[in-house]
């Protein structure tokens, strides 16, 4: 068994490698062949403003990786309101992360790795938005606007660039320093010309791209700015514990279709920001489909260049940390990275 550091995770798993192995697991998963459980999300401190211990425990299996897998991320988190805006604070008295993949071969049950989750988790989350920005933006998209400038905002601007001969960026957050920080490290990386902007008007106005990587909890912009042609993406989502969402009820109804990672999830996740206008009747369940749907061809996709495209990444899924996993785990096999550990240490002795 492997235990693979986050240094040496960053080294294995390249964002483009990364783009085209999650496209394969979501295919295989809408075809009914790999398998995702939903999100679990627990908090022990149960008033929201308080800060307290939350769990996220995420399961899947990719049967032609061979592997399963399960996510656990351990945390201290905090709702706060900050420069007036509700906001999601992930605390670490340590200054460190403790979200681990734990990886199972299929064929014998064993354990295969005990992967550090950090660069992981921001790789393939970015990596499912390169997948599916390839498939629904339009083709001669040229300017991104984003909303954030953290760990996850870094990942995702990276995806997109890869899967669009992207020109221009425009960043914003609430910190000014963040965004010009983040402005300059990623024109470096990225080779593309980004900008801080002052305003979240200033993001979506002339974006052919609006995507939101941000901790907030409500909405980060009016969904009256959207204009034809755009495809907007966010990643918060309510999550079992927090009503959370970076889009507001505007941008669903005028969308011309929301696509999700999972329905199932949309349910047992309580996502009243999405159930709550199709159970109002603003809408049905038509209006909105799966990823896969879109990658297999279930669901026509984007047929015009006028139409406003919602991607609701509205959970983690199974299958991204086991077909990640599984790269990771082959490459550090192959480049001698990891430590062994016996993986006697992790079972027990059947009784004969």
């Amino acid at each position: 068994m492997l235990l693979i550091n986050d240094a040496e995770v960053r080294q294995v798993l390249a964002m483009d490698d990364c783009i085209e192995v999650m496209q394969r697991a979501i295919a295989e998963e809408t075809k009914g062949v790999a398998v995702s459980a939903p999100r679990t999300r627990y908090k022990v401190q149960t008033d929201l403003d308080q800060a307290g211990y939350m769990a996220t425990i995420i399961p899947g299996a990719v049967p032609s990786c061979e592997v399963a897998s399960m996510r656990y991320a351990s945390t201290i988190v905090q709702e706060r309101v900050v420069g007036g805006v509700k906001r999601m604070n992930f605390l670490s008295p340590s200054n460190r992360n403790w979200d681990f993949v734990m990886l199972f071969s299929l064929q014998t049950g064993e354990p295969l790795a005990l992967i550090a989750d950090y660069s992981l988790s921001a790789i393939r989350v970015g990596a499912t938005t390169g997948v599916v920005h390839r498939a629904l933006a339009k083709k001669n998209a040229k300017v991104v606007g984003i909303f954030g400038s953290g760990h996850q905002a870094r990942a995702n601007l990276q995806a997109i660039t890869t899967v669009r001969d992207i020109e221009s960026v425009k960043v914003y957050s609430s910190a000014e320093v963040n965004r010009v920080c983040f402005a300059e490290e990623m024109k470096e990386l990225l080779k593309v010309k980004v900008r801080p902007v002052s305003s979240p008007e200033e993001i979506v106005k002339g974006s052919d791209i609006v995507m939101c990587a941000t901790n907030s909890s409500q909405p980060v912009f009016d969904g009256n700015w959207l204009e034809p042609g755009q495809l907007v993406t966010t990643l918060v989502n309510t999550d079992g514990v927090h009503r959370r969402t970076e889009a507001d009820a505007t941008t669903m109804l005028r969308c011309d279709f929301i696509v999700l990672n999972s329905r199932e999830a949309a349910k047992m996740n309580q996502q009243r920001e999405l159930l709550d206008l199709i159970e109002g009747g603003f809408f049905g369940w038509d209006k909105v489909c799966e990823m896969g749907q879109v990658i297999t061809g279930e669901h026509p996709g984007r047929t015009s260049d006028q139409q406003i495209i919602y991607y609701k990444s509205n959970t983690g899924v199974g299958i991204q940390f086991a077909a990640a996993g599984a790269s990771i785990y082959e490459a550090c096999k192959k480049r001698g990275l990891g430590r062994d550990l016996p993986a006697e240490w992790f079972g027990t002795e059947l009784s004969k």
